[in-house]
């Protein structure tokens, strides 16, 4: 029963013990029956007690049923993206006292760690995530799923991508109702080069965000999903670009500058892959207008115009080296893992080959390897392959073509 749990969350504030709290009111056996709600007990005794506590008892239920409503508002306003309410919900929920009830507790850090990671403060949402892990075994299922979302969005987040897909994949769906984590699912997957399972998660997402009119993140997962269709191959390049264009359009609508950002950036990449370069590092320089400079997007749209101008020539030496050398600082300031983008751009445009190649050995592809990232594998071990070919070191151009004919699976292959 509410009342109880109230008013042994207010005792313990106030630092009595239920002795002190029941004297001349009602025995402690039968307060504790009472906080326990485990008894029935007279309106009469409830009100003694609240008042002794200075609390008014219908308040203080409506309180509780107004700030579980309110934690509910929280989580969807995270999911909606609505960045303003959800900033605004987090200084309420701060100065609320019923928010350190047990009932709350959990719920309340489980979304404060999606608050920290939905602002970027990776390390203070980390700390969390450990610490709900020592308890996890007592969560209610829907807690315990929900910890399982929160993570493997963390580990997303700082490029895990095979832990992210491990965790998510073992949500319980019957327990578990946002299925907003099919988006992180599909994009996890599309980090690892799996386009048709991004795919399948994608469509998933797609209709839940459609279901709940979740216009923001409709648009990020119709972005996803052009991605996958240009993924093993060239889609229509017409419809692909037609297709992106609607969707900057609605980032228009919805003054979403951050989305518009990312749609430049993508549609940049598809006139890269056309061999269209200067069309594409004019999309990228759009990309960079519209993103802030501390904004981890902002590297990745600067490696792809760095890497653009190189191969279309648009661009100096000497300026493409300065600018390598600013995502490299960036980069290395926000300790993010695309250094190694810009150290790679610095030894080619710096003509260092030999360079160049082992620290693709050395450095990236071990690293690649680590977070399962796919697509750079496949890329990073042909070149390395067409450079010891070309160097006649067949032992380790074999060991490559060894390595890269192990990963592909034949069509017949079932087991």
């Amino acid at each position: 029963m509410i009342i109880g749990k109230i008013i042994k969350f207010y005792r313990e504030r106030e630092g009595l013990t239920q002795g002190q709290l029941g004297e001349g009111i009602c025995s402690v056996t039968h307060l504790s029956k009472i906080e326990r709600g485990i008894t029935e007990y007279s309106g009469e005794i409830t009100h003694l007690l609240a008042r002794r506590l200075g609390i008014n008892p219908e308040e203080e239920i409506l309180r509780y049923h107004q700030l579980a409503k309110r934690l509910d508002e929280w989580h969807e306003s995270m999911i909606m993206q609505r960045i303003q309410e959800s900033e605004q919900i987090k200084k309420e929920l701060q100065s609320e006292k019923l928010i350190h009830m047990p009932d709350f507790q959990t719920l309340y850090g489980l979304l404060s760690a999606r608050y920290y990671l939905s602002v970027s403060e990776l390390e203070s949402a980390s700390k969390l995530i450990s610490e709900f892990n020592k308890t996890s075994a007592a969560f209610s299922p829907h807690d315990a799923n929900l910890l399982k979302h929160i993570q493997g969005i963390y580990y997303f987040l700082t490029g895990q991508y095979r832990d992210c897909i491990s965790c998510l994949t073992s949500i319980d769906r019957d327990q578990y109702t946002y299925e907003e984590y099919y988006y992180h699912l599909a994009i996890a997957y599309h980090s690892i080069h799996s386009n048709i399972t991004a795919y399948y998660y994608g469509k998933k997402a797609l209709q839940y965000f459609q279901r709940t009119l979740n216009i923001l993140r409709i648009i990020d997962t119709e972005m996803l999903l052009i991605v996958q269709l240009n993924a093993k191959e060239l889609h229509d390049f017409n419809e692909t670009k037609e297709k992106y264009e609607q969707l900057i359009k609605l980032c228009d609508a919805c003054n979403s500058g951050d989305r518009k950002s990312k749609l430049y950036h993508n549609l940049g990449f598809e006139y890269f892959r056309r061999k269209k370069y200067r069309e594409s590092a004019g999309l990228y320089e759009d990309a960079l207008k519209l993103t802030a400079e501390n904004a981890p997007h902002y590297l990745t749209a600067l490696d792809g115009y760095i890497h653009t101008c190189y191969k279309g020539k648009l661009q100096a030496g000497s300026e493409l080296i300065k600018l390598a050398e600013e995502g490299m600082e960036r980069a290395k300031a926000a300790d993010s893992y695309t250094w190694i983008y810009f150290q790679l751009h610095l030894h080619l445009l710096k003509k260092e080959e030999q360079q160049y190649y082992q620290f693709i050995e050395e450095t990236a592809l071990p690293y690649f390897k680590k977070i399962g990232y796919g697509i750079l594998i496949d890329h990073y071990e042909k070149k390395l392959f067409h450079f010891y070919s070309e160097k006649g070191e067949a032992l380790k151009a074999i060991e490559l073509a060894r390595s890269f004919i192990h990963k592909q699976k034949s069509y017949y292959d079932h087991e």
